[in-house]
């Protein structure tokens, strides 16, 4: 999966259940501070409002994630 900024983090959740991980090691608690309507809306669009500090940065993590390297992130 590519990761854009018109990625939603229900598209995400739905590829790969255990990204969850990646978006809670940048402090977004996905069950507790994004509804399903912020869920289904795009990254950039949910930037602020699930407390995304650094949006690129979540990205790349999640990129790596995805593709099975390493990502800075999650140890």
């Amino acid at each position: 999966m590519l990761i854009t900024t018109e990625s939603s983090v229900s598209e995400i959740l739905e590829a790969r259940p255990d990204a969850i991980k990646v978006f809670e090691k940048h402090g977004v608690d996905v069950p507790c501070e994004c509804d399903e309507s912020i869920q289904g809306a795009s990254l950039e669009l949910c930037d602020s409002m699930c407390h995304i500090d650094d949006l690129q940065d979540l990205m790349s993590d999640l990129q790596a994630f995805f593709d099975g390297r390493d990502c800075k992130s999650i140890n």
